[in-house]
């Protein structure tokens, strides 16, 4: 599926000029990196308050951390479809971008989880009390597997392709 997805976008104007313009990629890695350092800079504060630890800070408090978050996340997506754009054949079938897409995929769900489940109950949450197992998990499936993101992004150029 992935393949054929880049079959069809190879030849592309958008794949062109990427690849035409010799200053973009530079661009993109740096803008990529500013993205993953919101992100992960954020997530990290909040996974580790929620895993139970940090507690001198107020759950409730981190949520200021989310719009950098997002700011992050979308950083990145726009960033990696557009690394994609630029040489779909190589990332269409490189294992590690694919199971980088997974981890992102699980991140995500994780996110969803956050928002339903833990939210609630970090608004209205004791600071000296424990937290719940529910967000421990979900901190520490945040953690494992943004890091897995990390380190398989910068593994994409040294891992076998297919």
């Amino acid at each position: 599926m992935l393949v054929s997805f880049a079959e069809s976008i190879v030849d592309s104007s958008l794949t062109q000029w990427i690849q035409a313009t010799y200053w973009l990629w530079p661009v993109m890695e740096i803008t990529h990196f500013i993205g993953l350092t919101l992100l992960l800079g954020g997530l990290i504060i909040i996974d580790l308050r929620m895993a139970g630890f940090l507690r001198a800070i107020d759950p409730a408090a981190t949520h200021k951390l989310l719009p950098a978050v997002a700011l992050g996340f979308t950083l990145n997506l726009v960033t990696g479809i557009l690394f994609f754009y630029g040489d779909p054949m190589r990332y269409s079938i490189n294992i590690g971008f694919q199971f980088k897409m997974v981890l992102v995929l699980i991140a995500g769900i994780n996110a969803a989880l956050y928002h339903w489940k833990v939210d609630p109950l970090l608004g209205t949450m004791d600071r000296s009390l424990a937290s719940p197992t529910i967000a421990k998990v979900v901190a520490f499936t945040s953690l494992g597997t943004w890091t897995g993101v990390l380190l398989l992004g910068r593994l994409i150029p040294y891992v076998g392709t297919g």
